[in-house]
């Protein structure tokens, strides 16, 4: 067999099969590395949210429009509003900006200037909240409202709630003679779609409440490894998964995934409602193996061998396997649980 084929490869047409072979292989070659480029440079967001591909699409545009406003934190925010406003569909008026240069809906029909003006529009208000010294889901609810709800907010105590957002829809209704103003639930819309891309924070100031009033409920529950809903208890990374949807923010599966999608902070910029992460607490396969949420006080919640519980951070077997900090929203502005 080997005979034969040295001499098939001697004669012009070997040589010419040969080359045709080798052509081939290259080219497959060429083809894998081809996707697998395409792959790497297509965009990406904290896995686990439900911002569409149609959205993602427009993420450096978005980004590069907060910048020129100095608003890159807000960029996992802006991305969920585009969605909210998009339905994560091809929309061409996908921030739906129209309506806040006074233009009937779906006027703009260039992505781009919609993105452009949107993008305006969510620096005006997020500028008059500060100014006004409302909280930023304010500011989100008046991206659909109008700015007239922040002087709204600010005469009746200074943080938006779903209340006066109701309160506020019927008023205007009213006053225009609609049948229903706006979306008085656009804050909750809005934050169903948040999360962490590649370290950016998403600024929730009040939220951190709803999650440590959430986790509380199943303070003594069983360590269940895999349990991520309180039917089945909470493993470490479920219980994070679970109480943090409850404000809006999606959470990948697992510690390791955690840390990965939160921006890692020091020691000295620790607050409640940021992680604290371990290693070496069991044979996961990688090096982060457990989550806790820091609670202030140097104390975290956590879901470990004893339940689900309090622990205190300065024991010595914690200390042991301390490996880092880590961010996915902003609640300084909540204070630490009592």
């Amino acid at each position: 067999m080997q005979l034969l084929l040295a001499k098939l490869l001697m004669t012009k047409g070997g040589r010419t099969l040969l080359s045709i072979v080798v052509v081939v292989v290259m080219l497959f070659f060429l083809m894998i590395a081809s996707l697998l480029l395409t792959e790497q440079k297509s965009p990406s967001f904290m896995p686990g949210s439900n911002v569409s591909a149609a959205v993602l699409r427009y993420q450096a545009q978005i980004q590069h429009e907060l910048e020129k406003y100095q608003l890159g934190e807000h960029l996992a925010l802006v991305l969920a509003i585009t969605m909210q406003e998009s339905g994560g569909n091809t929309s061409l008026d996908v921030m739906q900006s129209s309506e806040s240069i006074g233009l009937p809906p779906n006027t703009i029909t260039d992505p781009i200037r919609s993105i452009e003006i949107g993008v305006k529009h969510f620096h005006n208000v997020i500028t008059l909240a500060e100014q006004k010294k409302v909280d930023i889901n304010a500011a989100v609810q008046s991206y659909n409202y109008g700015t007239g709800y922040l002087d709204f907010v600010a005469a009746n105590g200074g943080k938006h709630s779903d209340a006066l957002a109701k309160q506020f829809s019927l008023m205007e209704a009213s006053k225009l003679g609609w049948a229903s103003y706006g979306d008085p639930l656009y804050v909750a819309h809005v934050m169903r779609y948040v999360g962490a891309e590649n370290g950016a924070v998403a600024k929730m100031n009040g939220s951190y409440k709803v999650i440590y009033d959430e986790m509380m409920k199943y303070q003594g529950y069983p360590y269940v490894f895999g349990g991520a809903h309180p039917q089945t208890s909470f493993d470490c990374s479920g219980l994070m998964q679970w109480a943090y949807a409850k404000a809006g923010i999606q959470l990948p599966r697992t510690a390791q995934q955690q840390y990965n999608v939160s921006q890692k902070i020091g020691l000295d910029q620790l607050q409640p409602g940021d992680f604290v992460f371990f290693t070496g607490t069991y044979d996961a396969g990688e090096p982060v193996s457990h989550i806790g949420m820091y609670v202030g006080q140097g104390k975290m919640y956590n879901a470990n061998g004893q339940g689900v519980v309090f622990t205190d951070l300065a024991d010595s077997y914690w200390q042991a396997h301390l490996y880092g900090y880590g961010r996915v929203a902003n609640f300084s502005a909540g204070g630490e649980a009592k």
